[in-house]
């Protein structure tokens, strides 16, 4: 479901002024007049009925049921979602916008970017800063909880923050590689998993080994070539679809 995502937490009050960006989000974006209703929801997932009261403000009430004032008809996926934390090299230009805005719409947990031994680009602030935007408005069109957004930290300090299952996605020759429905058989939607996704040209066989001593399960996909940020996006999909179906 498609809701207002506030950018600050809710006064006591009730009473919250918008920015400028959120009143064009809601004037101009979405076409709203001045005594509608809709739903808003904050960071802590908490929900809302708003109330636009004037050109400035409007005025909060948490709600049980989001449902009732929706911005559209447009409806989520309300079951449980697996806890996928996506662990993506950074990339070059502006590969990883994409790339995290649908990793967010997916629903994963947690993105992590890392620093690996083949990435070309370093991630500067204001890049970051971009990143954190783009998870925002990708919160705000799909209805997603927020994941959250970690590093660029090395690859050795990824390995340390995985969380459940350990995958790690690769394009040279390992033994004893698995297809991903083999790596999550036995898995429900209640278990963790993470995935490592490398920059352009993959992980080097030194980062594989290294993961592969640390539980690691190496996974080739069954696909054709598929560049690194296309790679993130159908491993992410195919873990929900795999696990919640």
């Amino acid at each position: 479901m498609r809701v207002f995502l506030l950018r600050r937490d809710c006064p006591e009050n009730g009473i919250y002024t918008l920015s400028e960006k959120e009143k064009n989000y809601l004037f101009r974006v979405l076409r709203l007049n001045i005594n509608d209703v809709f739903t808003a929801k904050d960071s802590k997932e908490q929900y809302y009925k708003a109330f636009l009261f004037d050109s400035e403000t409007i005025t909060l009430e948490k709600t049980d049921s989001p449902e009732e004032t929706l911005l559209d008809n447009l409806s989520s996926y309300k079951g449980p979602f697996v806890p996928v934390y996506a662990f993506i090299a950074v990339l070059k230009g502006k590969k990883n916008e994409m790339e995290i805005r649908a990793l967010t719409e997916i629903g994963v947990k947690k993105i992590v970017l890392m620093e690996t031994e083949f990435v070309q680009s370093p991630l500067s602030q204001h890049q970051k800063e971009r990143l954190g935007a783009i998870i925002r408005e990708a919160v705000q069109q799909s209805g997603s909880a927020e994941p959250e957004l970690a590093g660029p930290v090395s690859f050795q300090e990824a390995l340390k923050m995985k969380e459940g299952k350990l995958l790690i996605l690769h394009q040279s020759e390992i033994r004893k590689t698995e297809k991903l429905s083999d790596a999550l058989c036995n898995m429900n939607t209640d278990d963790a998993i993470s995935f490592m996704i490398g920059p352009e040209g993959g992980f080097s066989d030194r980062e594989c080994n290294m993961a592969i001593e640390e539980g690691a399960i190496p996974v080739l996909l069954s696909t054709n070539i598929l560049r690194a940020e296309t790679a993130a996006i159908y491993t992410a999909s195919a873990i929900q679809a795999l696990l919640q179906n």
